[in-house]
Formats: C-alpha cells, structure tokens, sequence
C-alpha cells in the first residue's frame, strides 16, 4: 500500500488542529450560549465603585416653587446635573458611581419621579431646624436638611455639589484628592465645649475657600471659610449627632448662610477638626471665564441667570449652560426614560 506523502501528512495534521480549536472554542472558551439572547438585553456597564456616591438636595424652597411649575430653575438644575453624571460623554462618570438627590417629603411626587426615570437615586430626607435660625432667605429655609448627608452611612464618601453646580469635565478624581482621606479629629482641650457632645474618633470635610467676587484670578484668594455648595464628606452617626446638636445651642453660629456657617463653626480652622483644601480644578464658586479657560472641573453659579451689574454672570457661561440644557433634552428624546 502506498505510505502517505508528506504534504498529505501535513494536511491531515492541519485537519485535526482545527477541528480541537473549534471544539475548545465552543465548549470550553464560551461557557455561555449567547446565541439566542435578543441583542437589546445585552447592555455594557460600568463598574461601580462600592461606598462612593455624589449627592445635592431638592427642597420647595419657597412659595415660587411649591406650586409646581416645571420651569422651576432648581429642578430643571438638578435634572442636568444628573445627566452630566449620569449619561452625558463629557463629564459622565466612569466608575458607576450614584447620584443621590435628598428630597424633602412635600417635594412635588411627580419631580421625584422624574429624576428618578432620568437615573437619579431619590431618598426622603427628613427637614431639620430650629426656632432661632434667620436666614438670609426664605428659600433656605429648609437646607439644614442637607445634614442628614451624614446618616447615610451605607457609603463610605459623599461628594456633595448644589443644585446650582454644572460640570465642564468628570468629576471622579476628586475622590482620589489627597484632601480626600479621611482624618482622625484633634484633641485641643481649648476648643472642646462642655455643652457640646463629644466629637468622633475620625471625620472628613474637605472643599474650596468661599470665592466672593466674580473678578478673581485664578487660583482665587485663600480664605479662612469654605463654600458649604461643594465638598466631600463621610457619613457617620456620631458626626450627625454632633452636627445637628449645634442647632439646639442659640447663636452658636450665624445662621444668616445656615448649613454653610454650621459646618464653618464645626471644622473651623483651629478647632479639632479643621477642614482640608480640595484641588481648585475641582470647582469654583462665582466663576469667570478665566477659570474655564485654566481647566476647573466644575463651577457653582446660576447660569440661567445674568447675575447683577456687580456680580454678572459670564455670557459664555450662561451659553454653555443652554446648550447643555438643549442637549439633555435631546438624549432623553431619543432615549425615552425609563417608567415604572
């Protein structure tokens, strides 16, 4: 009989390896059959970045807003800031973190729906307050909610951003700050009040000084206060419990600018725990264009609005804030939001 030339030997060794490719291939690569999945149930997801969330707060503020109008400013706000975390190219996140809106319970049913079809964590917060307090502002009445951030103690860290914030870039890496570790609180005898209950072991606060004027250069001035619009906090029982104890103690802080100055009295500088300086490319309050032009992440004004003659609102601002605001409600035209 004739042997098996040695090109045919060949072949058939050919033969063998890929019929074994195309077994392994299919019975040992693929451990799922994924032929018959409908393609619009196979989703890509981000990973999420366990015990980190952002966060604002959604109140009726005032009578303007208790009735409901959809062009009310604030909510229209926080709908975007939801969509510039949660969908949009540009500054979405990449790490699946939440955005967690604390909403009053007299907060219009139909606004909580909504955000949350559009993405957004809701949680009913309870209102905090006290009988001494006089804010600037009727519509800040309601803010000292903003504290029961700190009961939120499923998560490990809260970047907390007014309704009023809109994003130039991504805003992730401001969990990866170095003001972002969390710091063991002082022991300054001088500093501790006997009517005061007693501080935790650890705590974090970090922000930006306060900005208080539009005409800055960049970086802006140090100063001694910070912006209770944008910062970074860990959530904790204990720090709650000390928080919302100074609201019992008459004219332990001016309550003109309510939280703000609440959490200035209690990571003030020199006290036992003082709070830490963000990078400013994180955010900037008052903004001009300057600081969009140095790179800022992110900027807390109301952009719907020309500001007054002595603190104007930059118009290219204003432009990039409407157009936004004209591209969010395209996405979600063309990605119908999803209902219950």
């Amino acid at each position: 009989m004739r042997r098996p030339l040695k090109s045919e030997r060949l072949l058939q060794a050919l033969l063998i390896l890929a019929s074994l490719f195309v077994f392994v291939y299919y019975h040992v690569l693929q451990p799922e059959d994924i032929t018959n999945v409908p393609v619009h149930t196979i989703t890509i997801k981000t990973l999420a970045s366990p015990g980190l969330a952002y966060a604002t707060l959604l109140t009726p503020s005032d009578a303007q807003y208790l009735s409901e109008l959809e062009d009310d400013v604030y909510f229209q706000s926080i709908r975007l800031l939801n969509y510039q975390l949660q969908h949009s190219k540009a500054t979405r996140t990449t790490r699946g973190i939440p955005f967690l809106v604390l909403a009053t319970a007299d907060v219009a049913l139909w606004k909580r729906n909504q955000l949350e079809q559009e993405g957004a964590t809701i949680i009913i917060v309870e209102k905090l307050g006290s009988s001494w307090l006089q804010p600037l502002t009727d519509r800040w009445k309601d803010i000292m909610a903003k504290l029961r951030l700190w009961e939120l103690i499923q998560y490990d860290r809260i970047l907390f951003l007014d309704a009023d914030t809109f994003l130039l870039k991504p805003m992730d890496g401001v969990f990866d700050d170095p003001a972002s570790k969390i710091c063991k609180s002082l022991e300054n005898n001088g500093e501790i009040k006997p009517d005061e209950p007693a501080l935790p072991v650890n705590y974090l606060l970090a922000s930006h000084p306060e900005v208080l004027h539009t005409s800055h250069p960049y970086p802006p001035p140090e100063w001694p206060n910070f912006n209770g619009g944008f910062f970074l906090m860990s959530p904790s029982l204990q720090m709650c419990h000390y928080l919302t104890s100074l609201l019992s103690i008459p004219e332990r802080f001016d309550s003109t600018y309510m939280e703000q100055n609440l959490l200035n009295y209690a990571h003030r500088e020199m006290g036992n725990m003082p709070w830490s300086r963000l990078d400013w490319k994180w955010n900037i309050n008052l903004p001009n264009w300057n600081d969009v032009q140095e790179g800022v992440h992110s900027v807390h004004a109301k952009l719907w609005s020309p500001g007054s003659e002595l603190q104007p609102t930059e118009i290219r601002l204003m432009n990039m804030w409407s157009d936004a605001m004209e591209e969010m409600e395209t996405y979600y035209s063309e990605h119908p939001v999803r209902t219950n």
